[in-house]
């Protein structure tokens, strides 16, 4: 596509998402009564509603939205528990899918998208010594964002079941988190009637959860500068 072209969309897309915004701000509308109605709306589809939201999280990570937004909605909708499961497969699905397209369907788009990431350069040599460990660190600090993550890897020279069983086990830590995030968020702007102590519950709970995953996170950050320093 032409730079002007892509401009002219880019500039188009802007502009309708202000007006949506616009609109959308100008409309009545309580957070208590659509957060209700949605989990209501899951809850009364059982699996289906849980099945339905896990389709669309891949469709959205696979067109590049980012999915702690998608794992914060999780949480708000499902709990933290299967909202973790709902994430957990969804996006052991959506990272296969990715890494297959990228390695045997637009190899040459994601190869130009992968010189926008110098980093990844580093990460793609040691990637094909430390294989599953380097993903692992990547995904427990993502040094390049989730969703195009996916299909970078799908060009570099990790294999799939080890990238497949590393992802799905090492974005767990991270997406515990987020539901928790988006349950705590949700019984918040809910209103829900807790007492004190059920409410200091969630909330230590709810550091607790972020104070790992901040320590694992530098951790990790620690051993990819490390990779970086020693590549370079």
């Amino acid at each position: 596509m032409p730079r002007d072209h892509r401009r002219t969309v880019g500039l188009a897309a802007i502009g309708l998402a202000l007006v949506t915004i616009v609109v959308t701000m100008r409309l009545p509308f309580d957070p208590d009564t659509g957060l209700r109605a949605a989990r209501a709306w899951v809850t009364s589809h059982g699996l289906v509603g849980m099945v339905g939201f896990g389709a669309a999280y891949v469709v959205l990570v696979l067109v590049l939205v980012p999915g702690a937004a998608l794992t914060l909605a999780a949480g708000a909708l499902f709990g933290p528990l299967a909202g973790v499961v709902v994430v957990a497969v969804a996006t052991s699905v959506a990272d296969a899918t990715a890494f297959l397209i990228a390695r045997h369907v637009a190899r040459e788009a994601i190869v130009s998208l992968k010189r926008r990431y110098p980093r990844f350069q580093a990460f793609d040599r040691a990637l094909a010594d430390g294989g599953w460990r380097i993903v692992a660190l990547l995904r427990l600090n993502p040094a390049i964002p989730y969703s195009v993550s996916n299909y970078l890897f799908g060009v570099s020279g990790v294999a799939f079941l080890p990238y497949l069983v590393a992802s799905g086990l090492f974005t767990l830590p991270g997406a515990f988190a987020y539901t928790y995030v988006g349950y705590v968020g949700a019984e918040t702007i809910g209103g829900e009637t807790r007492s004190v102590i059920e409410w200091s519950g969630l909330l230590l709970g709810l550091a607790a959860t972020i104070g790992t995953v901040v320590y694992v996170t530098i951790l990790a950050r620690r051993a990819l500068a490390a990779i970086e320093h020693s590549d370079g």
